[in-house]
């Protein structure tokens, strides 16, 4: 009897070992395919008077990495500048090949900043870092793209708490730059949390969820000086739609895209891949000052005029970076122009179809200034071809 029990032991424990060798022989085999395929335009780019290369770029005192990515140098350049803090995903590196709408008509660069993705990768122990260093960093990368490209402006774009950077840019060096456009802007972090806090008590006593308001009730109301209480917000806030509109019970962002971008991509090593998605924005919350710093920030009364044409896109339904602050506060910003794109399917993250939305318009605004005869191809993402699979 013994014997039996022993052999089928034996035997699950072999069929098992098969199945994890054949989905993760799968993953590599899938993963190499996406990552010569990226390989493969990036060279036709290259050889058809395009540009799609990463590089190593000393910012300040750290080496760091950016993606750089168009159908035409001579296009005008765009720097995405990530959320996070920490938080590569999307619009650092691994977004190569993944927006055509905006690479067709600009130069678009992408960049780990420090304490994020391939960057945090190279200099893991150096995450002690401030807000006035990233600041410095970003007016480098500046101006080494406005030399390496020889123009005298650039477009700048902000996420989510890129966005207090791309702000205090516009409004420091708005010589350098021909606009701005802030996507998911973050205003005042503090008032945000307030109003953010009150609507996870009403979403989870709604639904039932009778530990997660008893969790936020023992937690007490932001604001949280204590990265630990911060991050045991952040855990509860996961658990909530704050950051994804839903419907028809799944989640209308394309997740698996932006996941299947980072596994994906070329310029990452597994390693790398994992600190993109979780390793980096873990230890930059835990030990830089850099939360704290964002933490304060007040475009109410730091930012109340500017000298570029500033455009804003936010999700409806969005609690992350309350919508009705970020009127209230464009409202009464003095600019050349200005305009809030509002979308009725997306919360913090934007759905696939508000995505769409968001690129053409930018593509269209930069159109106006810099016009182009042909359009742009469709647009076919890793995570396209991973959903197909998928059905």
């Amino acid at each position: 009897m013994k014997e039996v029990v022993l052999k089928m032991m034996i035997r699950c424990l072999i069929s098992i070992g098969l199945m994890i060798f054949l989905i993760s022989g799968g993953f590599f085999v899938m993963r190499q395919l996406f990552r010569q395929s990226i390989l493969s335009s990036a060279n036709e780019l290259n050889h058809t008077g395009g540009i799609s290369e990463v590089r190593e770029v000393l910012l300040g005192d750290m080496l760091q990495y950016i993606a750089i990515e168009g159908e035409n140098m001579d296009n005008p350049v765009c720097l995405f500048l990530h959320g996070g803090p920490g938080l590569s995903l999307p619009y650092g590196i691994s977004s190569r090949h993944q927006l055509e709408t905006i690479s067709s008509h600009c130069t678009v660069v992408y960049w780990d900043q420090r304490g994020a993705g391939k960057t945090y990768s190279t200099n893991p122990s150096d995450v002690s870092f401030t807000y006035e260093q990233v600041e410095a960093d970003a007016k480098e990368l500046i101006t080494y793209l406005r030399r390496e490209f020889e123009v005298d402006q650039i477009y700048l774009i902000g996420y989510s708490w890129g966005s207090v950077l791309g702000m205090r840019l516009v409004h420091e060096i708005p010589e350098q730059l021909y606009a701005y456009f802030g996507l998911s802007q973050v205003v005042h972090p503090l008032q945000s949390e307030q109003v953010l806090y009150d609507w996870l008590l009403d979403e989870f006593e709604s639904t039932g969820h009778h530990q997660l308001v008893s969790s936020l009730k023992q937690l007490g109301q932001p604001p949280y000086e204590q990265a630990s209480s911060q991050e045991t917000f952040q855990q509860i806030l996961n658990q909530s739609n704050a950051y994804v509109k839903w419907r028809e019970g799944l989640p209308n962002v394309n997740v698996l895209n932006w996941m299947g971008q980072v596994l994906a991509c070329p310029d990452l090593t597994l390693k790398e891949a994992y600190d993109t998605l979780i390793g980096a924005s873990h230890q930059t919350l835990q030990q830089s000052q850099y939360w704290s710093q964002l933490q304060a920030v007040n475009l109410f009364e730091e930012i109340k005029e500017v000298k570029i044409p500033v455009y804003f896109a936010t999700g409806v339904d969005d609690y992350i970076c309350s919508v009705s602050l970020l009127q209230s506060w464009v409202e009464q910003l003095q600019a050349p122009k200005k305009e809030v794109l509002i979308l009725d399917n997306s919360a913090h993250y934007f759905s696939n179809e508000d995505e769409s939305i968001i690129y053409q318009w930018m593509k269209d605004l930069i159109a106006k200034k810099f016009p182009q005869a042909e359009e742009a191809p469709d647009e076919t993402t890793v995570g396209d071809v991973f959903s197909n699979l998928l059905q």
